[in-house]
């Protein structure tokens, strides 16, 4: 034992480490287990954490929009391949241009033919003076002077569209044509007098007479229409206004009245009737031969045409109101058909005076979020009754129009022909046509006075900021 003593003496330093390594070795065996458990934890976190970094950019999502009606997105995600990128970047590339394209042509289908009549009043005249002075040259082309027929006159002439012979011009004619040949009879016999079969052959020459101007004028027109079948949208369909706004130059109640949106409203109403005429003469314009005659044609004869009214705050109201409504004290006009006091068919047709309401389009407008607005037109036409169609096709073609709705009747027309209305061989029918008219307000709003705008209730400028903000 002491000798054991002795030898831990000597080699105190020894021996103490090796009972301190013998003492730590199941210690540092503990603690080291735990450590690696942590850093294996911590080293499995940032390993997991590395790879879900490097996955997620290791995968692109490629999509592609639907443009067309029907069609559904494209996409999917996929390790990065710039092949395939540059594939979906191309294609992504062509179908925002085709989209845009497909806007700039509709805005251009829509706004085409459809210009300023006078310049410098939209949407806001610079002052009060240029505000009367240019109101006042438009509603001299809404209505025309001596010197110069309405713009709706030169219209119906561009197309070729008139009215049948003037009933007293005729009837003077046919009287100078009777007389004289009532001489030469009367010279041809003793007595001086016609025998009853002159009488006879006078009474059918005048009658052929008669047929052969009414001919002839329906083969030199594309169709029947004149200024008359263009009334306001609160007149009665009974009760036909002279034209579409009668103003009287010179009338200082009247001109007073006229504002920039009056006079924007006088070229909305222009532009959709100009759309219903063109319509009626695509319809009646034949590709090999060019424009029809009244006798083959389509359509025969326009009766009527009213736009949906236009209610406007104020400003617009003073077109409405009696005292200054450009067509009051011009009732009358047509006196045939629809529209007129010389018989034929009375039935009314749908009013759209009070504006536009959603049909089975699901459009209607009229919303501070709409691309477009939406009025109704109400036309009453003769057309072939087999042929119809192709002026329902034609509106269509024209401008962003829709028939929404459609009423036949029967047409007399031996009380039409007595009138100087003559329709060819064709079996005819009367169509009340009701349409739908889309505008884009893409190209419209820049011209709009504020008051039509907050009737349309699109929001005015200062709006708009106020929201922004």
């Amino acid at each position: 034992m002491s000798k054991i003593i002795g030898f831990i003496k000597a080699n105190l330093f020894v021996t103490i480490s090796v009972v301190l390594i013998l003492a730590f070795l199941p210690t540092g065996f503990f603690f080291a287990n735990g450590w690696n458990k942590s850093v294996h934890e911590e080293a499995d976190k940032a390993y997991k954490s590395e790879k879900s970094k490097l996955t997620r950019k290791g995968s692109i999502n490629y999509s592609l929009p639907a443009v067309l009606e029907g069609e559904e997105d494209l996409s999917e995600s996929r390790a990065p391949n710039s092949a395939v990128t540059d594939f979906y970047a191309a294609r992504k590339g062509e179908r925002e241009d085709q989209v845009r394209e497909v806007v700039e042509r509709g805005t251009a289908f829509n706004q085409e033919g459809h210009a300023e009549l006078v310049l410098g009043i939209l949407p806001k005249a610079p002052d009060n003076k240029t505000q009367k002075r240019l109101g006042r040259e438009m509603s001299e082309l809404i209505v025309g002077t001596e010197a110069n027929p309405s713009v709706y006159q030169r219209k119906l002439q561009r197309l070729n569209a008139g009215s049948p012979p003037d009933a007293e011009s005729l009837l003077a004619t046919i009287i100078d044509a009777r007389d004289e040949q009532q001489k030469v009879y009367e010279s041809e016999n003793a007595d001086g007098r016609m025998t009853p079969e002159q009488i006879k052959s006078l009474s059918n020459d005048m009658i052929a007479r008669r047929m052969g101007e009414y001919i002839g004028r329906a083969k030199s027109l594309t169709f029947y229409c004149s200024t008359d079948a263009i009334v306001n949208s609160d007149a009665n369909v009974n009760a036909r206004s002279k034209g579409a706004y009668s103003i009287v130059p010179g009338e200082a109640q009247v001109v007073s009245a006229i504002n920039e949106s009056v006079v924007f409203t006088w070229l909305w109403d222009y532009w959709m009737i100009s759309d219903v005429l063109e319509a009626a003469a695509l319809a009646n314009t034949d590709a090999q031969t060019g424009a029809m005659a009244v006798p083959v044609a389509p359509v025969k004869s326009i009766e009527l045409i009213r736009v949906s009214k236009l209610e406007v705050s104020d400003a617009v109201g003073a077109v409405t109101d009696t005292a200054t409504d450009p067509t009051a004290g011009y009732q009358g006009g047509g006196s045939r058909g629809r529209g007129g006091s010389g018989g034929g068919q009375q039935a009314s047709i749908p009013s759209s005076k009070d504006g536009p309401k959603a049909s089975f389009t699901g459009r209607a407008g009229g919303d501070a979020m709409s691309a477009f607005d939406v009025r109704t037109i109400d036309i009453v036409v003769v057309a072939s009754s087999q042929d119809l169609p192709r002026f329902i096709d034609a509106i269509g073609k024209t401008n962003y129009m829709t028939v929404i709705d459609v009423d036949l009747e029967q047409v007399d027309v031996w009380e039409d022909l007595g009138n100087g209305y003559y329709y060819g061989e064709d079996h005819v029918v009367r169509a009340s046509i009701t349409i739908e008219s889309v505008w884009l307000r893409s190209w419209m709003t820049p011209i709009m006075p504020d008051p039509v705008k907050t009737a349309l209730g699109i929001p005015l400028t200062n709006e708009l900021e106020e929201s922004d903000g």
